[in-house]
């Protein structure tokens, strides 16, 4: 019988499909140590930094599942149906039914809500020992 600890830790990987829409993407990921920030993962539309540019997502089921494969180790198989030798031997690493469309976003400035009030104050010279008596 296993008996849990209470400091064990379960963690649950989901792997996603990330998909950039249009030709955007591309430039981001080929930059060399390039730095990804991913905010609101759980939530439906996350947003995902790569280096200075933001992108915003949106889930979505895929037709089908997305196989997930890593470069491996070792000689190339041969190709027996076209008598071709591979470039690269993979190995199966996950799969999905989820893919992440993002695309770019850019910041907007904050609108005026109508109820707002620009307040302007006079300008007043302030000399250090005023400034010392306001401690």
């Amino acid at each position: 019988m296993e008996v849990e600890s209470e400091n064990e830790e379960t963690v649950e990987e989901q792997y996603i499909l990330v998909e950039f829409a249009g030709n955007t993407g591309s430039d981001a990921l080929n930059q060399e140590n390039v730095s990804i920030k991913v905010l609101g993962m759980e939530t439906d539309e996350p947003i995902i930094k790569i280096g200075n540019q933001l992108y915003e997502g949106k889930y979505y089921d895929t037709i089908g599942t997305e196989l997930f494969f890593t470069e491996a180790e070792g000689e190339p198989p041969s190709d027996t149906l076209f008598d071709n030798k591979l470039e690269k031997k993979l190995e199966f690493y996950g799969k999905t039914n989820t893919k992440l469309v993002v695309s770019r976003a850019f910041a907007k400035p904050l609108e005026k809500s109508r109820n707002s009030v620009d307040l302007h104050l006079p300008n007043q010279s302030v000399s250090n020992s005023d400034k010392m008596n306001e401690v």
